[in-house]
């Protein structure tokens, strides 16, 4: 079951893919970090149980100054994904920050078949050559 989401960003810039985790652990680990001290926006994260037959529950965390992942850094926290269902957290819901030190962390309970999509803007960023 997937969700709806209007995309728009505040930052001037491309929206693009940022990162893309898929655990091989059960705990949870940094899917994505500030790369440079400067505005980012994190618009949508999509989940993919890529299962045909196991649910999963998956986390995503949100620490601005470091890399804490807990029910306090919390974003969305033990949502069950049915065998092949989509979860994607965005739009209103954006994060939008300019801590060096911030990262989004993801977790899932069975390892290797979650699939994370981090997509957002950094600023000052451009695309071509």
């Amino acid at each position: 079951m997937a969700t709806e989401i209007n995309i728009a960003s505040s930052i001037t810039g491309p929206q693009r893919q940022l990162a893309q985790s898929r655990p091989s652990v059960t705990t949870a680990v940094a899917a994505w970090t500030v790369p440079y001290f400067g505005q980012y926006e994190i618009r949508l994260i999509t989940v993919v149980n890529t299962s045909t037959a196991l649910s999963v529950d998956i986390s995503i965390f949100h620490d601005p100054t470091g890399s804490v992942y807990d029910e306090d850094t919390a974003l969305v926290y033990k949502w069950t994904l049915a065998p092949g269902d989509i979860f994607q957290f965005g739009g209103e819901d954006e994060i939008t920050d300019y801590q060096f030190n911030g990262s989004i962390g993801v977790q899932a309970s069975v390892a290797d078949i979650a699939n994370f999509k981090i997509y957002g803007s950094l600023s000052g960023e451009t695309v071509g050559p």
